[in-house]
Order: C-alpha cells, then sequence, then structure tokens
C-alpha cells in the first residue's frame, strides 16, 4: 500500500516496517505496533553501533592488507638477498674455479716447458753431433777425391784412432731417445661426488612456512664485522663498556686472530689469538684470558654466564672427546687480583659440542652437539644435574634443520630456550618445561635481517645479540 510520507508514523514490529493508521487498522491489525519516533531512535543507535564495527571490521582489513602488502615486500628483500647470496656462492665457485683452471694451466705450462726444454737441449746436442759428423765427412771425402798420398795416410790415421774412430763416431751416435714424454691431466675421477658437493655448496630454494603471530621484540642491526658474504661468526660477545667480542670458523681467521673486539659503531678495536667462545658479559673480569677457552689438544672449553646482578657466577663445559663431558661452576671472589674457586658442577654423557647454556635455576643446561655419525646432525640436548644422560633431546618442526647456537632467554617474563637456525632463517623459541623440551613459535617470523643465524648471546641490558652469517650483527630488544 502506498501513503505519503507525513502519514507513516507508527512502526509495525512483526513486519519490521514503518505504517500508517489505516494500515494498522486493516493489514496489520494483529501485529505489535510502536511509535515511529521510539524504532527511529531504537534504529539510530543500533546504525551507531554498526557504523563502530564496520569501522573495525575496515581497520582490520586494512592492517591485513599492510601485512599482506609488507609480507610482500619482504618476500621480494628476501628474494633479492637469495639472489645475491646465490651470485655470491657462483662468484664463490667461479673465482675457485678459475683458480684451479689457472693453476692447472700454470702446471701444464711448466711441464710441457721442462719436455720441451728437455727436447730443446737434445737438438741443440744432435745438431752439434750433426755437424761434427759432417765435418769429418766430408774431410774423408775431400782426401779419397784428391788422391794425394800425404792426405790420404793423414786422414786414414785419424779415422782409425782419431775424431774419426769407431768409439769416437759411437760416442756422436749413441745418445738416442731412449724415452717419450707426454703432460697428462689427473683428476678425480668422482667427479660426481664434486659436482654434488658444489651443488650443496649453491644450495636450493624452499619455501619456509612460518606462523604469524604478535611481535615479541625489535630487531635491529648494529654493524657488519666483516663485509665478505660467507663469513662464519661462531660467537658473539657484548661486554658491559659497549664493545663487542666476535670469534670466527677457523676458515675465517685474519692474521691469525681468532677473535676480533668490535666498537658498538662496528670499529676494529682489538685482536687476539684467543677463541671468545665465552657467554660472558661480566663487568668485574678486567683478565679476558680467564673467559677464553685454552688451546689444548681434544679440548673443548664453552663458557656460559648467569644473569645475576654481580655476573660474579658462569659455567664451564670441559669436553675431551672422549663422550663424557665437566661442567664446572666457577665463582669470581676477587676482582685484583683475578680470583676464581671451581666446584665441579657434574659429569655429562655428552658428544663434541659446539655450545651450551644454563637456565637461571642453574639445575638445568642444554647442549648443542656436533653432527656424529652415521646421521650427521648436530643435536639440541637437555640435561638436569647430577644426572649423567640427558633428559631431552629437541625435535623441531622442520626439517633439515641445522642449530648453530643455544641460549636462554626471558621473553614475556618467562624464561625459554632460543635455537638459532642457520639453515632456515630462523630462530626457534622452545618451551622447557616438565623437563621437555617443546618448539613453541619462530622468534621475529620473517624478519628480513635475520638471514643465517650462526651465534645468540645476551647482554646487562636485557637485549639478545644475534650473528648473522655474511657478518652483520643484529640486537634484538622486547617489546613492553
Amino acid at each position: 500500500m502506498t501513503h505519503p510520507k507525513d502519514d507513516l508514523d507508527l512502526f509495525c514490529v512483526d513486519c519490521d516496517l514503518p505504517v500508517c493508521l489505516k494500515c494498522v487498522m486493516t493489514k496489520h491489525k494483529t501485529h505489535e505496533t510502536q511509535d515511529l519516533s521510539d524504532a527511529t531512535e531504537r534504529a539510530m543507535s543500533q546504525l551507531y553501533k554498526d557504523i563502530e564495527r564496520l569501522q573495525s571490521c575496515v581497520g582490520d582489513v586494512l592492517k591485513h592488507v599492510q601485512l599482506v602488502t609488507q609480507e610482500q615486500q619482504a618476500v621480494k628483500d628476501k628474494h633479492a638477498a637469495l639472489v645475491a647470496n646465490i651470485r655470491n656462492r657462483q662468484a664463490t665457485l667461479k673465482a675457485a674455479v678459475d683458480k684451479y683452471t689457472d693453476d692447472a694451466l700454470a702446471s701444464l705450462h711448466n711441464i710441457t716447458t721442462d719436455i720441451t726444454d728437455t727436447h730443446k737441449a737434445d737438438l741443440d746436442r744432435l745438431q752439434q753431433n750433426l755437424q761434427q759428423l759432417t765435418k769429418l765427412q766430408q774431410r774423408v771425402q775431400q782426401a779419397v777425391d784428391s788422391g794425394a798420398g800425404c792426405e790420404l795416410v793423414t786422414v786414414a790415421r785419424e779415422m782409425r784412432c782419431g775424431r774419426g774412430s769407431e768409439e769416437a763416431v759411437q760416442k756422436l751416435t749413441t745418445k738416442q731417445m731412449t724415452t717419450v714424454c707426454r703432460p697428462v691431466l689427473r683428476f678425480s675421477a668422482t667427479h660426481d661426488v664434486t659436482l654434488e658437493r658444489m651443488r650443496d655448496y649453491m644450495g636450493s630454494a624452499a619455501k619456509m612456512e612460518m606462523a604469524v603471530s604478535a611481535p615479541e621484540v625489535t630487531v635491529m642491526e648494529q654493524f657488519r664485522c666483516r663485509e665478505d658474504p660467507d663469513t662464519d661468526v661462531c660467537h658473539v660477545c657484548p661486554m658491559p663498556d659497549g664493545n663487542v667480542w666476535v670469534s670466527y670458523e677457523p676458515s675465517m681467521m685474519r692474521e691469525g686472530a681468532t677473535c676480533e673486539k668490535f666498537s658498538a659503531d662496528g670499529e676494529v678495536v682489538s685482536t687476539q689469538k684467543h677463541d671468545v667462545r665465552a657467554r660472558i658479559t661480566n663487568a668485574p673480569l678486567k683478565n679476558g684470558e680467564s673467559m677464553h677457552p685454552t688451546a689444548k689438544t681434544g679440548k673443548i672449553y664453552t663458557f656460559a654466564k648467569r644473569s645475576e646482578p654481580q655476573l660474579s657466577r658462569f659455567f664451564r663445559l670441559d669436553n675431551n672427546l672422549t663422550g663424557q663431558a665437566t661442567v664446572y661452576t666457577k665463582k669470581i671472589v676477587s676482582e685484583n687480583p683475578l680470583k676464581i674457586e671451581t666446584a665441579k658442577a657434574s659429569t655429562v654423557k655428552c658428544a663434541a659440542h659446539r655450545a651450551f647454556d644454563v637456565d637461571a635455576s642453574e639445575q638445568l643446561f642444554v647442549v648443542l652437539e656436533e653432527a656424529q655419525a652415521p646421521d650427521l646432525q648436530r643435536t639440541v640436548r637437555l640435561y638436569r644435574r647430577p644426572q649423567p644422560d640427558a633428559i631431552a633431546t629437541y625435535s623441531p618442526p622442520v626439517a633439515p634443520f641445522q642449530p648453530s647456537d643455544v641460549c636462554f632467554y626471558t621473553l614475556g617474563g618467562h624464561e625459554v630456550l632460543l635455537v638459532a637456525d642457520e639453515l632456515n632463517d630462523a630462530i626457534h623459541v622452545v618451551n622447557v618445561q616438565d623437563g621437555r623440551l617443546s618448539f613453541a613459535r619462530y622468534l621475529a617470523p620473517g624478519c628480513p635481517l635475520l638471514v643465517q643465524p650462526t651465534a645468540l648471546n645476551t647482554d646487562t641490558r636485557g637485549r639478545l645479540w644475534i650473528a648473522c652469517r655474511g657478518g652483520k650483527i643484529l640486537t634484538c630488544k622486547p617489546i613492553a
């Protein structure tokens, strides 16, 4: 029914429509009706709520648009970084191939030159012998042609007991070639293994999926300790004075120094021939020598700090490579002169290790063991003193998995274990509870700065330090 607008002063609740008085008396006679002004006020209130709801939904979608856009850019940036990484690896292989090619060509040139020099010496000698034999032949022919008695007798004497004698002529003709030489190329017949290793070094692309989570930390780049993309940082050790010790794998040592000290802005302060494998950030220690592992054959010494205010207690894991290691508790009792008390903590069954750390209770410690045959995989194991056997082994959510360092860290008021995964550009956040190690999430998933993390550490300010392959040094700070 068509009504003039001014006549619509009622609202049918059952039909959810404005109506006039005539409609109420006829078509909507049995329906519940209300004053239109009341329905309008109620509708206005609801629409305001709908506007807020839609605005919230629009804001959520815009956030998702921003997130996907940022992720899209991050993927592009990571693609570019990986392209550069692959190209750098190609350049490394090409440089190695060029060097080996130059070496092979140089050795071929030297061998060929040696053979040809021998040939030249032989030819010079043979030419001289030929010249002597030719002259002797001409002299005999001239004597015969002249027919002079004296000349014939003289030449005959020379041919009998002089330079034309059988013995003298034999010397000019017996030094003939008895062997031949050829340059040859010797190489490994197992070229397929070599090519496979080259392929492994170049790597292959894979999709690494990480669940999106609320940001826990802010990640910042502090400095670069090296510009070489193959720089392998094995330990990073921030000090309270603002300087940072960095140590490298043996193949990366610079002029025999196993570690370098950098200022906060990345300037080299000093170098040492001791490997800073310690997770130590304590101010009282003036004599840094005691914080470095002693270089002894068949020994691996690694240090782990405790986060107490004075930082006067730390732990040392000694591994004699016999399948048994010892964790020592060390306490600094005096700074000047430096005095350290040592107490045996526990003995554990542990293979050669790369790193370890102790939790805040000082009862649990985690060890990153080096790859062992036959699986050739590094392993993260949890121990509880004084038990010698591991109580848990970490099972990552992704395979293959290449842990490079471990570190206890406090996130959201809870202590967790961080495991650097060099292969997957990730840091695993692992829950340590009831003697178990369980994956919780990834730290800063998808962060473009986290590329092949190789070392973890904390400083006295509660920041997490991360070293990445290629020499990039990062810091993480929890978001309040």
